[in-house]
């Protein structure tokens, strides 16, 4: 009930959490759509601004009839409209703002009745303009809206899996509550049956040495009426054993020296002054609350009568596959979960070799492994992965775990570890594929490079011989003809050779730490006439050390300041600006930023551009549209990460690439 009761007060305050995030979020929303709509509007009204200073007579209202929800008007000084409509409530509120504020460039929020309307401005003092644009509040909020809806339908989906989750659990501590009463109510006669059997258990913590016992059944019961009983400790129970048990058992439960988990053994223990009785004594070691326990279970026997074999009452209770061999090699047992594993042909191996479980194939290994472990003088751990045959006939795979002698016999347990290997030959099948599949590609590049680049070069030649030898001869349209041939044949070895170079790249493996002041100047170098012709300037940090491929590096400079310098803006020299930085996000990795001046990318096109035989001038710039392809992919096969950066202003025309590269870290020398 108390557990119910939580769980309800926990419910309680998941449903409050969920509701208080879910109308603080919807605030901020709102709140960041309505800057953002006032923000787009008050560039609107300044892009307006601009064009009117430069063309007097253009038709702003034409310009922004893409967003036909504004509407553009033009006031002089004196608040008179000179074009366009503008409700005379908005021009007095306009009027207000600015003799208050005296403010060049801003918007404001404007509501008459149940009307709303945002407004901005941009005062031109040179030519005795104001540029006002305005919309309503209501279509500027229409995303926000719509994404209210949408987390409106997530809230109620979030609260249905609430409820229903504290329903369930609910349902389940019921359960538990009317099983745990059943437990109960049965324990007691549990208790007195194990007593009836002779069995009884005992536990205490290794630490401290003399601890208390943590557990003490049945002991009173199966010894009967003595003089003595227990006490609290463990050296009081120890001291119960004879002198030859003692010894037999000072490693693992006074030591704390354990050959392995588990020990079993025959003891004797005096259960009056002058009467000793014979036991089975299994122990059992294991870490419960970061705390190391000794639990000991005793296993009455009969007057003078002894357990055959101590491992069948393990056999019958473990919950893993699990066999007991004798010295022999000979199968003396085995468990529940191998018969059920097996099925009933596994009794047919009673008394026979232990390595007829197996399937024919492994056989010879499970018999060199049980004569290797049989060979052991001193109690090892033998571990081998085998193969059986289910009751289906189905392959399993078993990773075995051999421990012994004891008293003449080895316990051997199993897992099941199917699933992991054919998982395992699965992977190993990809890599094959995917081996060969590289090896393909290597073929198809060496075609490339060779049988296909060979006929092109003749197809140009003969182009270009027909060019010189009848060039002029015939008609105008003919020697069109032939420059459209020509330059076809040089375009398509162009982009073969850079398709090539794409393929090739990261194939190498040459890997080694390189300086990037070094790389950058090696791609400089490259491009020094291209650089000297455009009269280009580069600026760069002090650039760190890296580790990779340093020809593939050299290329990702080169193809960005190519294109930085190919991509310029009319008139202007460009100029390259190339910084370095530790990423703000991920600490371990070095930021580079490479900016130019030049013509730009809008950044609609921030994905596109990184994509195969993307290009976005084909009509002004020559090109094949593989270089930033190619610049990804030698980021990206370093553990890097390359983009363009959305977040430069409008009003700083050029492109900013950024791109990450992992710091590298000298490994250590021992000692120091």
């Amino acid at each position: 009930m108390k557990l119910r009761k939580r769980l309800a007060a926990l419910t309680l305050t998941g449903v409050f959490v969920l509701m208080f995030s879910f109308f603080f979020i919807q605030k901020t929303l709102y709140d960041s759509a309505t800057d953002h709509a006032r923000a787009q509007l008050e560039a609107t009204a300044f892009r307006l601004g601009s064009m009117l200073l430069l063309h007097d007579d253009v038709d702003l209202q034409s310009i922004v009839m893409d967003n036909s929800d504004i509407t553009v008007g033009i006031l002089d000084n004196d608040l008179n409209q000179i074009k366009g409509v503008i409700p005379s409530h908005l021009i007095d509120d306009l009027g207000n703002y600015i003799r208050d504020h005296q403010s060049d460039r801003t918007s404001l929020l404007c509501v008459h009745g149940n009307e709303a309307m945002v407004v901005a401005f941009s005062k031109l003092p040179t030519i005795n303009r104001i540029v006002v644009t305005y919309s309503p509040r209501s279509v500027l909020l229409q995303n926000w809206r719509d994404a209210f809806i949408l987390h409106a339908l997530m809230f109620v989906m979030a609260m249905a899996i609430l409820c229903g989750l504290s329903i369930w659990l609910w349902q389940r501590l019921r359960r538990q509550h009317m099983r745990a009463a059943h437990l109960a109510e049965h324990f007691s006669d549990t208790e007195n049956t194990l007593s009836e059997c002779g069995c009884a258990v005992v536990s205490w913590s290794v630490d401290p040495s003399n601890s208390k016992l943590s557990l003490q059944l049945n002991w009173p019961e199966i010894l009967g009426p003595t003089a003595g009983s227990i006490g609290p400790t463990i050296s009081e129970f120890l001291n119960r054993l004879s002198p030859a048990s003692h010894n037999k058992l000072r490693g693992p439960l006074i030591e704390n020296e354990w050959p392995d988990a588990r020990v079993g053994t025959m003891v004797d223990i005096r259960i009056s002054a002058n009467q000793w009785q014979r036991f089975y004594l299994m122990a059992h070691r294991y870490v419960e609350n970061d705390r190391t326990v000794i639990s000991v279970l005793l296993l009455e026997t009969a007057e003078q009568q002894e357990l055959c074999h101590p491992f069948e009452t393990y056999l019958r209770h473990t919950p893993e596959p699990a066999i007991a061999v004798d010295t022999d090699g000979l199968l003396h047992g085995f468990s529940p979960a191998l018969e059920e594993l097996m099925g009933l042909s596994i009794h047919t191996i009673i008394k026979k070799p232990a390595f007829q479980l197996f399937v024919p194939e492994d056989q010879q290994i499970a018999l060199t492994a049980i004569r290797q472990q049989i060979g052991t003088t001193a109690m090892d751990d033998g571990k081998s992965i085998l193969r059986v045959l289910d009751h289906t006939g189905k392959t399993r795979w078993l990773a075995w775990h051999c421990v012994g002698p004891f008293d003449t016999m080895f316990f051997c347990s199993a897992r099941d570890v199917t699933e992991f290997v054919e998982n395992a030959n699965k992977l190993r099948d990809t890599l094959d594929q995917l081996k060969r599949s590289n090896e393909d590609l290597e073929q198809f590049a060496y075609v490339a490079s060779h049988d296909l680049q060979q006929p092109l070069r003749m197809v140009a030649s003969y182009t270009q011989l027909l060019k010189q030898r009848y060039g002029g001869a015939l008609d105008q349209e003919a020697d069109e003809y032939i420059d459209f041939a020509v330059d076809g044949a040089k375009r398509m070895h162009k982009l073969i050779s850079h398709l090539l170079e794409y393929a090739k790249t990261g194939t190498g493996d040459d890997v080694s730490t390189i300086d990037f002041n070094e790389v950058l100047n090696e791609a400089q170098a490259d491009l020094k006439d291209v650089i000297r012709r455009e009269q280009a300037t580069i600026t760069h940090d002090d650039l760190p050390t890296i580790k990779g491929d340093r020809i593939a590096l050299s290329r990702l400079f080169q193809n960005l300041l190519s294109n930085a310098i190919k991509y310029r803006r009319p008139g202007v020299p460009p100029h390259i600006s190339i910084t370095v930085e530790p990423d703000p996000v991920m600490r371990d990795y070095w930021r580079f930023s490479v900016r130019d001046n030049g013509i730009g990318i809008h950044p609609e096109h921030a994905q596109r551009i990184f994509r195969l035989f993307q290009r976005l001038h084909k009509d002004e710039f020559s090109g094949t549209g593989l270089g930033l392809s190619l610049c990804r992919k030698i980021v990206e096969q370093h553990g890097g990460r390359i983009w363009l950066d959305t977040s430069r202003p409008v009003s700083d025309p050029g492109t900013t690439i950024i791109f990450i590269l992992r710091v590298h870290r000298p490994e250590q020398r021992p000692g120091n």
